[in-house]
């Protein structure tokens, strides 16, 4: 039996004026959504849809709910008196769907026992932006069409966050996927001294940007996709896989970026490593995650991935002959044989964890272990 309190926006506006520093705030709209425009002070569930798709609902690890570390802290020293969900629009927490995002991160925190009190707010964030859009951080952008990357990315969001303040997908350097694979965002791959720092010898691109200046100091391939749920991006996995393994053989480097580096270009190195390392989408999801936190591919990319899957599990194994090709060869054109030893080899794998992961499952057998160990 759950206690959740359902408060409105003025409820909320007293406890932002009073209750700042024992009030969390928790933000459950997509990450986009969130860093356009969002309350001050709040922060965002990054839930991703191979988790919530696990949890059917229920509760989950509470770091996948509160990315914030310092906030899981204080929830669980229970310095938090109270926790404010809030989702788009929905009037009343009984009103969530079952598997909505909200009510998984009611349920996680529910099963806190630090005596915090759980607050759903009514009619979300677009009512409390109506009635108090002084409370809210605006990232206006000047631009009204592109994608919802690129509003993002448009220079006013710089000038607002000030010179010293990157967005969080920009900050650090690009991730390593591989020894000769890396994920990034633009600004990586626009900066010479991370690019020479980790020798990377080749950009890949997935954005609806060209860069003209990478072309004469990389090996550089341009994939224009757009950041939307409607886009196709599966039919450019294969000559992605071809560009990554022709700079593997060549003996380089290549990062693989789009915009901000969280839905086009992780899917780009999922769909890489289910094909060579023969993995499922799960695996190949929170392989990726450990490694760059913020990823968060579309809900369209996720479903194409999910088809790619089927084929790559039910193919043969490839045969190790990537050479620089420029052709692109059909999909296993080498036909279909299923392979039963497919989990009894997947899984023979050094375990060394660095951190315990409660989700009871084989694919954290993975975390942190070298994947380039793997068949």
């Amino acid at each position: 039996n759950m206690k959740v309190a359902s408060i409105d926006c003025r409820r909320l506006k007293k406890i932002i004026r009073k209750e700042c520093s024992s009030c969390l705030i928790v933000d459950c709209r997509p990450y986009f959504s969130f860093s356009t425009s969002n309350i001050k002070g709040s922060v965002n569930v990054n839930l991703n849809s191979v988790i919530v798709r696990r949890s059917r609902g229920g509760p989950v690890p509470l770091q996948f709910v509160i990315p914030d570390e310092g906030a899981q802290y204080r929830l669980r020293e229970g310095s938090i008196s109270a926790v404010v969900a809030l989702d788009d629009r929905t009037s009343h927490w009984q009103k969530l769907k079952k598997d909505s995002v909200a009510q998984i991160v009611i349920n996680t925190l529910s099963h806190l026992a630090s005596g915090t009190k759980i607050c759903f707010l009514k009619g979300g964030y677009e009512n409390f932006h109506s009635q108090y859009p002084e409370l809210c951080t605006e990232l206006r952008s000047s631009t009204q069409d592109g994608t919802e990357t690129e509003k993002i990315l448009s220079s006013s969001h710089y000038e607002k966050l000030g010179a010293n303040h990157k967005p969080e997908y920009d900050q650090g350097q690009p991730v390593e996927i591989l020894p000769f694979l890396y994920l990034g965002s633009a600004y990586h791959a626009s900066r010479q001294d991370y690019l020479s720092d980790l020798h990377i010898t080749a950009l890949l691109n997935v954005s609806r940007r060209d860069t003209e200046q990478a072309k004469g100091q990389f090996h550089y391939k341009w994939i224009p996709v757009e950041d939307s749920h409607m886009a196709d991006i599966s039919s450019h996995f294969q000559e992605a896989i071809e560009f990554i393994d022709c700079v593997k053989e060549a003996g380089g480097k290549v990062l693989v970026h789009c915009e901000a580096g969280i839905s086009r270009s992780p899917t780009i190195c999922m769909a890489y490593i289910m094909k060579t390392k023969r993995l499922q989408l799960e695996e190949a999801f929170d392989f990726i995650k450990q490694r760059r936190a913020l990823i968060s591919p579309n809900f369209g990319f996720m479903g194409q991935l999910l088809q790619f899957e089927s084929e790559v599990l039910s193919a043969a194994p490839p045969t190790p002959a990537a050479t620089c090709k420029r052709e692109t060869v059909p999909l296993f054109a080498d036909g279909f044989a299923f392979n039963n030893d497919y989990e009894a080899s997947m899984f023979a794998l050094p375990t060394s964890f660095l951190t315990p992961v409660p989700i009871q499952s084989k694919v954290h057998q993975l975390k942190l272990s070298p994947i380039s160990a793997l068949p």
